[in-house]
């Protein structure tokens, strides 16, 4: 059995015309993830050994759509604390937590997800993701329940969660 994949994954928010929208992306993995590969999801990523979560958050969201993360929105986190030397920890509370329960061919993924803010302009590392757009929260719900099946299977649930809190 493989061993359980740690990623994070990143709601990028923005107002436009006085409505919410949501940065999404097509899945583009044919070698490493082609059972997924053309499905719709949110920039999403490894946390490598040891590396701030945020930091992780921050590389990921860069490296797939070139966007930089500006705010944190709606989570908590304490100051790096060092109890003994060598020994270093940090507390946080993301916006949702993520898991797959089974998947047809995946990893065991599990992730934290963040809700954040971005500036720059898009990007794509093509080896990762293509198709950037954003979203309204109707579009999106529109699609979610239209389209289940082309939804990367980590994040649907926490899609339709995201949508039912801030409608």
């Amino acid at each position: 059995m493989e061993n359980p994949r740690i990623v994070v994954s990143a709601l990028i928010e923005r107002i436009n015309n006085g409505q919410k929208q949501v940065f999404v992306q097509t899945r583009n993995k044919p070698k490493t993830s082609k059972n997924y590969t053309g499905m719709l999801e949110i920039p999403a990523g490894g946390i490598d050994a040891y590396e701030n979560v945020f930091d992780a958050l921050k590389r990921e969201v860069y490296e797939e759509t070139g966007l930089e993360i500006i705010e944190f929105v709606d989570c908590e986190v304490s100051c790096a604390v060092e109890n003994r030397k060598g020994d270093k920890s940090l507390a946080f509370r993301p916006y949702l937590c993520q898991q797959v329960l089974e998947t047809n061919g995946g990893l065991p993924w599990y992730g934290f997800v963040f809700r954040c803010k971005v500036r720059g302009s898009i990007s794509m590392d093509l080896n990762e993701a293509k198709e950037p757009r954003w979203l309204s929260l109707s579009e999106l719900d529109d699609f979610l329940k239209s389209y289940p099946e082309k939804v990367f299977s980590l994040q649907y649930a926490t899609l339709l969660k995201y949508l039912e809190e801030v409608k």
